[in-house]
């Protein structure tokens, strides 16, 4: 007999958290020594020493907590929590949405759930709140208790952008999820992401930071950090780039990307174009082209102002199987679709700084590497 719909997308949410386990016990042994720079430092950036642009999950967490155990654990314990949370609402859109084979292709992409995988630094980043909230949304769609998940959503996105501003670019897939299949929606439903967005503007116009009070709040910080006996979390890192505005990022991305290592952009631009790839299998994903392009373009400022550009593909790519899991799909030529089964192997993206060429023989290092390294991640959990 084979496996029913729904036994066969609980599979999936199986197959998720079998692939995460080594990552999850990755964040838990950096958080059980101290923690990491970036992974862990992010997430303690807080308001508690005046207004900055990504304070507000830093501050309920030191707020809760005052001791170096209880933060780093709660931290462990909230994080893979999350994670676990987004392989289940997405589960549950696999049940009432009609899917095909491009659907498990894209959510087994190296440019979706597989980012972390193939690299780990990537990962336990602050767009998990921004994912968080688009799945939730998406489980409104077709459900008596609607407005509760539509609610949860907007708290979430909320938490998120004033949590970190790469947050805020998951509005467009939002607001295309609520105009393409929220079917009570209102001027109110639109209101609870807008509303949100334009206060988090308005504070950064208004508490806006020169230099020097960026500098001293980092200070501050660091030597509340100190006192917890966290203090090697402001030793590069999150906290390096704390002190850094808008320009003193443009100019940096600009100065690596073009000036010194353009290989790099072209690099991720090609990696882009394979992350969009399985997308065209599906000659209805061609009705729904503006809708990608929509979301695509919006995340173009990112690239900008900051060197994440494959945590940047990375995002894009969630929010492209959102829309995608979402819309009305064609059955795959069925001489064609096997093919996809390799692509889930084929490239990996670093999230930043790539090491790949784009040549034959490193696709085919790629290819094994990949093979290798999910066998060894799956040997780690036993």
């Amino acid at each position: 007999m084979g496996l029913n719909k729904t036994t066969k997308n609980y599979l999936v949410f199986l197959i998720l958290i079998l692939l995460y386990i080594p990552i999850f016990k990755y964040y838990i042994f950096l958080n059980n020594n101290g923690g990491h720079s970036f992974m862990t430092a992010d997430w303690l950036v807080n308001y508690r020493f005046g207004y900055i642009n990504k304070g507000l999950f830093g501050t309920v967490v030191l707020f809760l907590f005052n001791d170096s155990n209880s933060i780093l654990n709660f931290l462990s314990i909230g994080l893979i929590s999350i994670y676990i949370a987004i392989f289940y609402y997405l589960t549950k859109t696999l049940n009432f949405m009609s899917q095909n084979i491009i659907t498990y292709v894209l959510i087994f992409s190296p440019a979706t759930f597989l980012f972390n995988i193939y690299d780990p630094q990537g990962s336990f980043r602050k767009e998990i709140l921004g994912i968080f909230s688009i799945f939730l949304l998406i489980s409104a769609i077709k459900n008596n208790s609607s407005k509760k998940y539509i609610i949860m959503s907007s708290i979430i996105y909320t938490i998120g952008i004033f949590s970190h501003s790469v947050n805020l670019f998951f509005l467009t897939t939002i607001l295309l999820i609520i105009f393409k299949k929220i079917s009570q929606k209102s001027v109110f439903t639109y209101l609870l992401f807008l509303i949100p967005t334009s206060i988090n503007f308005i504070f950064y116009f208004l508490f806006s930071n020169s230099e020097q009070e960026l500098y001293l709040k980092r200070d501050l910080m660091c030597l509340e950090l100190e006192y917890l006996n966290l203090s090697n979390l402001c030793e590069g890192g999150t906290f390096y780039f704390l002190v850094w505005d808008l320009n003193a990022a443009y100019k940096l991305t600009q100065n690596f990307t073009i000036n010194e290592n353009r290989q790099a952009s072209y690099i991720y631009i090609f990696l882009y174009l394979l992350s969009i790839l399985p997308l065209f299998f599906d000659k209805n994903s061609l009705n729904n082209l503006k809708y990608y392009l929509f979301i695509n373009i919006s995340f173009f400022p990112l690239f900008l102002i900051a060197l994440d550009w494959g945590r940047w593909i990375y995002i894009m790519s969630i929010c492209n199987l959102a829309i995608y899991l979402i819309s009305e799909k064609n059955i795959v030529n069925s001489k064609v679709k096997y093919l996809l089964f390799l692509y889930p192997f084929l490239f990996r993206i670093e999230h930043m700084r790539p090491s790949m060429e784009i040549s034959y023989t490193s696709f085919l290092r790629t290819f094994s590497r990949n093979i290798d390294y999910l066998i060894n991640n799956f040997i780690s959990i036993f």
